[in-house]
């Protein structure tokens, strides 16, 4: 039962077959830069938005996941694991096992090119968190395989109960914590394959 439920959720995150030439197709690394000085803290939702850092990616989308339920949700409706150099690229790709369960990325390497750094290095989960509704709109329209660029702020989230969300500000960790909670000011699909 456990093989078929991990089966389908593979499925459902991958949803179309990959449509991409076996090349790069997002070549530049994160860019994330110091916070301005005049920029403060903003109230969303009732809560406290802190940002850590500036942060502007274009990458493939891997996996998408959408969220209803939950105080997570309330801030971030939909995840995407994002992609960028060799983890953009279908040749590297295929090479490797993708997977979402609940708002953790996962994955396992199956063929002899891929390795664990660039794997690290070249790909995260990240919450997003829509600053208005086009923006929402925008992110709910991504499909796994677009490529996308967004800009935003690295953020941590503060209510007035104590319960607190905080983004990771490297591309190197695993594991919890490791993800990127990401307000997202501008978004948009560079690319949509046709399949």
């Amino acid at each position: 039962m456990t093989r078929i439920c991990l089966l389908a959720l593979l499925l459902l995150g991958c949803g179309r077959s990959d449509p991409w030439p076996k090349q790069i197709i997002a070549k530049k690394d994160p860019v994330q830069k110091e916070v301005a000085k005049n920029l403060k803290p903003w109230t969303h939702n009732g809560y406290l938005v802190h940002p850590l850092a500036e942060y502007d990616i274009t990458a493939r989308v891997l996996l998408l996941e959408k969220f209803s339920s939950g105080r997570e949700a309330d801030l971030s409706p939909e995840d995407l694991s994002l992609g960028w150099g060799e983890m953009s690229n279908s040749a590297y790709l295929s090479q490797i096992s993708l997977q979402h369960i609940e708002r953790y990325y996962q994955w396992e390497i199956k063929g002899e090119v891929p390795d664990k750094d660039t794997v690290i290095q070249h790909s995260a989960n990240t919450h997003f968190i829509p600053a208005n509704d086009n923006i929402a709109a925008v992110l709910k329209a991504v499909r796994v395989h677009d490529l996308i660029r967004a800009h935003g702020y690295l953020v941590q989230v503060e209510a007035p109960d104590g319960w607190n969300w905080c983004s990771s500000t490297v591309r190197s960790d695993t594991g919890t914590g490791a993800c990127e909670l990401f307000w997202c000011d501008k978004l948009e699909t560079l690319l949509t394959p046709q399949t």
